[in-house]
C-alpha cells in the first residue's frame, strides 16, 4: 500500500491576471480621480489585497507631478511657478483626497483645544478652521521644497519617492492599527493581509532604490519616523485608524521625504 504524499504546510497561489487587474482598479479608484470599471462585485477581500499596489500608484502620482514641473520648466518659468503646477496637478489627480483628510484631523484636534473656551475677547465664533490653515501650510511647504530642489532630475527622484513611500506607510498603519468602526475608509480596507503588507513594503523600497541615486536609507528612515509619530498619535487618541489618520500620515511623510531630499541634495 503506497502512502499519499504529504501536502506542504504552506502553499502560495500566484494571483491570476484578472485578480491583479481588479486589485489595481481598486487602488486606482481610491487613490486617484479615475474610475476604472469592474467585471464583478467588489469584495472586501479584494479591497484589502489592493493595498499592495498603493506604492506603485503613488509613484505614478509623483511622476505625474514631476512631469508637470518639467514641462513648465521647459517654458522657462521660475521655480515657484513650476512647483505650484506640480502640486496643483497632483491635487487634481488625487482629487485632494489626503489633503482633505489631513484638514479633517487637524480641525478635529483644533476643536479639542478650543473646547470649553471662548475664541477671542469678543467671544466670536471661529470662521476659519484649523484644517484650512493646516493644509495651506502643507501646500506652501510642498511648493517651496519642490521649487528649491537643484534640478529637474532631483525633482523626479524626490517626488516619486515621497509619493510612493508615503502610501507604503499607509498600508503599514492600516495593518498595525485597529480600523475604527463607522469610518468609510476603515470599513472598506480593514486590515490588509500580512503578505500584502510585506510585498507593499518591498515594492516601496525597490522603487526608492531605483529612483534615488544615494541616501535612500536616510530618506526612508526619516519618512518612516514621521509616519510612526502620526500612527502613535492615532493609537493614543483615536484608538485605531480612520481615513483622516491615513491621509494625515500620507501628507506628513510626503513633506518629510521632500524636506530630507532637499536638505541632503
Amino acid at each position: 500500500m503506497t502512502e499519499s504524499p504529504e501536502k506542504p504546510a504552506l502553499t502560495i497561489k500566484p494571483p491570476s491576471p484578472e485578480n491583479i487587474l481588479a486589485e489595481l482598479s481598486v487602488a486606482v479608484n481610491y487613490l486617484t480621480r479615475f474610475s476604472l470599471p469592474f467585471k464583478d462585485t467588489v469584495r472586501s477581500s479584494l479591497v484589502r489585497r489592493s493595498m499592495v499596489w498603493f506604492p506603485v500608484i503613488g509613484a505614478l502620482i509623483g511622476l505625474a507631478g514631476a512631469s508637470l514641473d518639467w514641462i513648465i520648466t521647459m517654458m522657462r518659468m521660475p521655480g515657484i511657478i513650476t512647483g505650484t503646477a506640480a502640486v496643483v496637478g497632483m491635487l487634481f489627480l488625487t482629487r485632494a483626497l489626503h489633503e482633505e483628510e489631513f484638514a479633517s484631523l487637524i480641525d478635529a484636534f483644533g476643536k479639542t483645544l478650543n473646547k470649553g473656551t471662548h475664541v477671542g475677547w469678543l467671544k466670536e465664533e471661529r470662521t476659519v478652521r484649523y484644517g484650512t490653515l493646516g493644509i495651506i501650510f502643507v501646500i506652501i511647504l510642498k511648493i517651496a521644497a519642490i521649487a528649491s530642489l537643484a534640478d529637474n532630475l532631483l525633482v523626479f527622484q524626490a517626488m516619486i519617492v515621497a509619493a510612493s513611500w508615503s502610501r507604503v506607510l499607509m498600508v503599514v498603519a492600516a495593518a498595525w492599527l485597529r480600523p475604527i468602526e463607522g469610518d468609510p475608509v476603515a470599513d472598506h480596507f480593514q486590515q490588509p493581509p500580512a503578505l500584502r503588507v510585506v510585498l507593499a513594503f518591498g515594492i516601496g523600497i525597490l522603487i526608492s532604490i531605483l529612483a534615488l541615486e544615494g541616501d535612500t536609507a536616510t530618506v526612508l528612515t526619516a519618512g518612516t519616523i514621521a509616519g510612526l509619530i502620526v500612527a502613535l498619535i492615532g493609537a493614543n487618541h483615536l484608538r485605531g485608524y480612520n481615513g483622516a489618520l491615513l491621509g494625515t500620515l500620507q501628507q506628513v511623510v510626503e513633506i518629510t521625504v521632500l524636506g530630507i531630499v532637499l536638505a541632503i541634495q
